[in-house]
């Protein structure tokens, strides 16, 4: 099921939204950092260990390896799939869980109570990133839509279409829906 089939026919997509690219950016040049150390350990153990002993170590080395890969592999999954829809008629979070689970929420845009936009620390401020809390009279709390960049003019925008949708739905019924 792709994200665009989450849409009602009726509905248009007003943003779609991602994690900003720094953050998986981040991910792997970390992962690659640890790649290194685990590339600079093969050199060692094949330089400094005897026949015996190194070959059980260059296979906890590969395994340690495969680790690193298995955790960037999930990282661009989790990156990719964690999306944020905003349509002219509600807010779709979908939050993927490991690889073959996944969270979908929907916030209507007429439960929406108020929306803040955190942006904490040097690098989301000077990347223009940080995290948009819609606050909701729903089920859920809160929807939080983190890291993602431009958070003041999401803000700007879910306000823009909460006030649309309010002018064309006074009693927040659906004409699609009757």
């Amino acid at each position: 099921m792709t994200n665009l089939s989450l849409l009602k026919p009726y509905e248009k997509m007003e943003l779609f939204l991602r994690r900003h690219w720094l953050i998986l950016f981040f991910d792997y040049f970390g992962a690659g950092f640890l790649t290194l150390i685990g590339l600079a350990g093969f050199f060692l153990i094949n330089e400094f260990f005897d026949l015996t002993f190194r070959d059980i170590l260059l296979f906890l080395l590969s395994f340690y390896i495969l680790l690193v890969w298995q955790f960037l592999f999930k990282k661009l999954t989790d990156f990719y799939l964690d999306t944020w829809i905003v349509t002219d008629h509600r807010i779709l979070e979908i939050h993927q869980l490991g690889l073959f689970k996944r969270d979908v929420s929907e916030l209507r845009l007429s439960k929406i109570q108020d929306v803040t936009v955190k942006v904490n620390g040097l690098l989301p401020t000077f990347f223009n990133y940080g995290e948009v809390v819609v606050q909701t009279a729903g089920e859920i709390p809160e929807f939080k839509f983190k890291q993602v960049p431009y958070p003041q003019k999401i803000k700007d925008e879910i306000f823009r279409l909460y006030d649309q949708f309010i002018k064309q739905h006074p009693n927040d019924q659906e004409i699609h829906e009757l």
